[in-house]
């Protein structure tokens, strides 16, 4: 998710999101989709602003990817906020019954060696 400034123009606007996603694709990574929220109020004010613009972008990438795209917003001052989730989707995640540690093995912070409640 990124958050522009709401008060350049829209050409401007546009121009920014466009430029995000060529960051993403020039380097290798796939744009699954886009979601664009548009003008909204901010919670609260950031750099005496008081409405962004939000756009989501979901897409596959190497990390190498999210490093340069968000190293990029961080130079650019149009760019008032983001934040970077990764999802791994369940099927790739194997639950593994033998690495899961019981309960019964966890030793309290505080208590001393051979002190166990």
């Amino acid at each position: 998710m990124v958050i522009i400034d709401a008060m350049i123009s829209d050409d401007a606007i546009k121009a920014e999101v466009e430029t995000i996603a060529n960051n993403i694709t020039s380097k290798g990574g796939e744009i699954l989709r886009r979601d664009d929220w548009g003008k909204r109020k901010l919670a609260y004010t950031i750099n005496k602003r008081q409405h962004g613009y939000y756009v989501i972008f979901y897409y596959k990438a190497e990390v190498s990817v999210v490093a340069e795209m968000e190293a990029a917003l961080k130079l650019n001052e149009n760019a008032l906020r983001w934040m970077t989730l990764v999802d791994y989707p369940m099927t790739d995640i194997i639950y593994d019954q033998n690495l899961a540690q019981s309960t019964e093995e966890i030793i309290p912070v505080d208590a001393e060696e051979g002190d166990v409640e």
